[in-house]
């Protein structure tokens, strides 16, 4: 990775949709199971059948775990989406070291291509050693180590097979010691001289190339995240150990000691070969450990507390990178602050071996950035994993800090509501004293003069009872006139259009209610609404002054009721001290879970605009 590299990852949160895309498909697993077990079989059986009975036993041991190990590595790194082409690699191998099988035929051709398969192990175990843990090989260093190990086999190795007269006798890939099958592609009357010069050549060149694999796995786990190091550090202990049992086998070879040595630190090579596929197996094992362990951790840390210090530091810890940094967007300024609340500069450059990650939050808009170390950009299992979990607790904070506000203003509302309903009981209390109720006390005085005076003058008295019929009449036209104000009678009678029609039908400006598709709905929405369109005429009729007429506007969908009332009066500046009548509207179409905006526009008029949700029908 380039020092300074600056990258962005993407964490979707919002679109969790199932479960995330296996890297293999299921139907092609469950075929490589079953034919991974039958080459497993297949090579065991015909190595066993083939070998002497004092050596099946280990020869059969051997095909098992060459070819088992790998097919059983590779099946366990498909599961995972990020290991899938080192899965495939290792099945690959699994499937071409099953080959070696071959050289305990007594035929020459199979004979022949098992004793040419063992040149496969060294290029496939080198290129195992420089894909780990990824299944792929990078540009510069790490490819030309590859490509030189390639050329020397295809070139030296398979290259010069035509010349080769007969394969040793005694190897550990097969035990036959005399009569063996001839080179099925020995294309010569005799073995020319300078092979044996090319041989050592090749020999020199593999130990070279070997030191290139060596720098490559130290390089790579200098580089890595640590939690990369602890995950890689057996295969590549176990991959030095190959490296250096393959330099004693070459060098005991050219050195010239007896064929049993030979043999013998050739089994050490080839079980180091073993031991390699085990130590992936470990690695692939211990990495997926590893990242469920700081993935809980960095979770019991975000359920501990929602501070962004907190989150900063349970992060550094879960990463092991203290200098992990956390820098949020503000959504109402865009400023950039850091998990401390201190502003800072944004975009910046990160520094040397830094990176910066951008995580996508809500709607695509990216209000959190991650600066970490560079080597994390080459673990994206782990950077999904906690950009994800940045996202959560950032999610988390946002909703608790929404639900505070939100708590805070239904209190203040519904304090307001109270004080409302206090205030409207008192005006109910002195319209009554001061209205109804003295003109009833009054009527009741009245009455008692009538009496009298049906005893003492009738004719008097039945006027004086007749007046006061007309004085009963007003009293109940008061009342009635004093109920509307409270609940209007045309509005349980009618709905809500009726309603507001009665209403535009008094001065002191012309009124005009158009109504598209409304419905009748229960009394608690009808009323809200017509209450908020009530309060915003007498705003018109108070403040408007000069305008032509006021519109009132609903209308109806399958989920909401819609309502505008505007007017073209002078508008006025909304200067955010919202007075007792624009605060009881809002609260009244909060309060059954509407909406309201008021638009002044200077010089234009107001137009007031709501919508409440309505209840459906089939629940």
């Amino acid at each position: 990775m380039i020092p300074g590299h600056a990258a962005m990852a993407i964490t979707d949160a919002h679109q969790i949709t199932g479960p995330r895309a296996r890297a293999v498909p299921v139907t092609l697993e469950r075929w490589l199971v079953p034919a991974g077990a039958l080459v497993c079989i297949g090579a065991v059986a015909m190595a066993v059948a083939g070998a002497s009975n004092d050596a099946a036993f280990g020869r059969g041991l051997l095909q098992l775990l060459i070819v088992g190990g790998p097919i059983a590595v590779g099946l366990y790194a498909l599961r995972a989406p990020i290991n899938r082409w080192f899965g495939i690699a290792m099945l690959g191998i699994g499937f071409a070291w099953s080959l070696t099988a071959l050289t305990e035929s007594g035929l020459s051709v199979p004979y022949t291509i098992g004793r040419l398969s063992t040149w496969l192990v060294f290029p496939c175990v080198v290129y195992l050693l420089l894909a780990f843990p990824h299944g792929r090989i990078e540009k510069g260093l790490d490819r030309a180590v590859f490509i030189g190990v390639v050329g020397v086999i295809l070139l030296l190795f398979f290259g010069t097979a035509p010349f080769v007269q007969a394969f040793p006798p005694k190897t550990l890939w097969s035990t036959c010691t005399t009569d063996c099958p001839a080179n099925a592609l020995f294309v010569l009357d005799e073995q020319p001289g300078f092979l044996t010069k090319v041989v050592y050549v090749r020999e020199w060149l593999v130990e070279v190339l070997w030191l290139g694999v060596f720098y490559s796995m130290f390089r790579r786990w200098r580089a890595a995240s640590p939690l990369q190091q602890r995950a890689m550090g057996p295969a590549f202990i176990a991959g030095a150990l190959l490296g250096a049992s393959h330099y004693a086998h070459i060098t005991s070879r050219q050195l010239g000691v007896s064929a049993d040595t030979v043999i013998a630190l050739s089994s050490v090579w080839t079980f180091c070969i073993v031991a390699v596929c085990a130590a992936f197996l470990f690695g692939l094992v211990r990495r997926r450990m590893l990242l469920a362990g700081a993935l809980a951790r960095l979770g019991v840390a975000l359920r501990a507390s929602d501070d962004r210090t907190h989150l900063r530091d349970a992060l550094a810890t879960a990463l092991g990178d203290s200098t992990t940094e956390l820098f949020f967007r503000n959504p109402r300024s865009s400023a950039w602050h850091d998990a401390r609340g201190r502003w800072v500069r944004w975009p910046q450059e990160p520094a040397a071996n830094r990176a910066v990650t951008t995580i996508d939050t809500d709607d695509g808009r990216r209000d959190v950035a991650m600066i970490h170390d560079v080597a994390l950009l080459d673990d994206r299992e782990l950077l999904d994993g906690v950009s994800g979990m940045v996202v959560a607790g950032w999610r988390h904070e946002r909703l608790t800090a929404d639900l505070g506000r939100a708590m805070s203003d239904l209190e203040v509302s519904r304090r307001r509501i109270a004080e409302a309903a206090d205030l409207e009981r008192v005006r109910i209390e002195r319209d009554l004293h001061d209205g109804a109720q003295q003109r009833l006390v009054a009527l009741r005085i009245r009455l008692g003069l009538a009496a009298e005076l049906l005893a003492s003058d009738p004719g008097v008295g039945v006027e004086e009872v007749r007046e006061l019929g007309y004085e009963a009449e007003r009293a109940l036209e008061e009342l009635r006139s004093f109920a509307h104000g409270v609940y209007p009678p045309l509005l349980t009678d009618r709905g809500l259009p009726e309603a507001l029609r009665s209403i535009g039908a008094q001065p002191p400006m012309p009124v005009h209610v158009v109504a598209t598709g409304v419905a009748r709905h229960p009394i608690e929405i009808e009323s809200a609404v017509y209450f908020t369109c009530v309060e915003a005429l007498q705003n018109a009729a108070k403040h408007a002054v000069g305008a032509s007429g006021v519109w009132i506007t609903l209308s109806q969908t399958r989920d909401r009721l819609r309502f505008e009332v505007r007017d073209d009066g002078p508008g006025f500046i909304l200067d955010g001290h919202a007075g007792r009548g624009l605060r009881n509207m809002h609260d009244r179409i909060q309060a059954i879970g509407g909406d309201l905006t008021v638009e002044p526009n200077p010089g234009h008029g107001t137009r007031v605009v709501g919508s409440v949700r309505l209840p459906r029908l089939d629940r």
